[in-house]
């Protein structure tokens, strides 16, 4: 068997920058400290934090007034901030620079009078905060049968997911076009998700298996999983290795590896040993 590893895999620098602020926060804060929803899409890091002692709530209700939180990267809401300040609660931002940086662009654009229009999961977290801080001015679209449903606007701002395929941003901006004399894009997509995304998508071409690893609910992880598949190669999206199958496999099989952006080295570095003590 041979194992090749995409060159691009992994934790980014955004999810870097929340675990190690979280990490710094467990050590120096006194007392129960609270995480505001998962900090990032991958289920066996928020289980170490909850073997630490943090304890994962989906909403302020469940924090006692004057606790420490810990927000996810994907971002929070003006309007939840200011109820968290209102509750005396210490906020540990984590919001990751690239959805931050979404979030201002959004206003942005909802501030000068432009259609909204947002390529996400209609229920994934960054996009419930964005939609919060515009009042749910916006439309958020999944597919490009959705915008034949679109009025005709004088003015449309179109912006995207951080952690969707840019090749469906793509394809989305063109239909648009028709929808209004002024079309406003912004390419919002991470630029860690479109090198990793880019990637797998070579690496799917030299393979004849691929396994993506990474959090079932973790986005960019399954876009990961959907390039591979759309190449045509047999592709397993899987967390760890307990998940892996030997009957998936032939002994002379060449066997692509990528990871989400919230995919710890470790998870990927186990999932290789396995492989490598079935079949070197």
């Amino acid at each position: 068997m041979k194992i090749l590893l995409s060159k691009k895999m992994g934790f980014c620098f955004g999810v870097k920058k929340s675990i190690v602020m979280a990490n710094k926060t467990i050590i120096k804060e006194k007392g129960t400290i609270y995480m505001l929803g998962p900090i990032i899409h991958n289920p066996q890091v928020i289980e170490d934090y909850k073997q630490r002692g943090v304890k994962v709530v989906n909403n302020l209700d469940q924090i006692p007034v004057g606790s420490t939180i810990i927000t996810r990267a994907h971002g929070i809401s003006s309007k939840i901030r200011k109820l968290a300040e209102n509750k005396k609660l210490k906020v540990i931002d984590t919001t990751c620079p690239n959805v931050k940086k979404l979030q201002e662009i959004a206003s942005f654009l909802n501030k000068n009078q432009y259609f909204l229009i947002i390529f996400g999961d209609k229920k994934h977290p960054e996009i419930l905060s964005i939609l919060e801080m515009v009042n749910h001015n916006a439309l958020v679209i999944e597919k490009p049968s959705e915008i034949a449903g679109v009025s005709r606007n004088k003015k449309i701002g179109f912006i995207s997911q951080t952690t969707k395929n840019i090749y469906s941003f793509k394809k989305l901006a063109y239909h648009l076009l028709e929808k209004t004399k002024e079309l406003r894009i912004f390419n919002t997509i991470c630029p860690a998700t479109m090198e990793r995304q880019e990637s797998a998508f070579e690496l799917s071409k030299k393979v004849d298996i691929m396994l993506v690893i990474g959090g079932k609910t973790s986005a960019n992880t399954s876009r990961l999983a959907e390039i591979c598949k759309k190449q045509g190669v047999k592709t397993y999206h899987i967390e760890t290795k307990a998940q892996l199958k030997q009957e998936w496999f032939c002994k002379n099989d060449i066997v692509g590896i990528s990871s989400g952006a919230s995919t710890p080295d470790y998870l990927t570095n186990e999932i290789v040993k396995q492989l490598k003590e079935w079949y070197y």
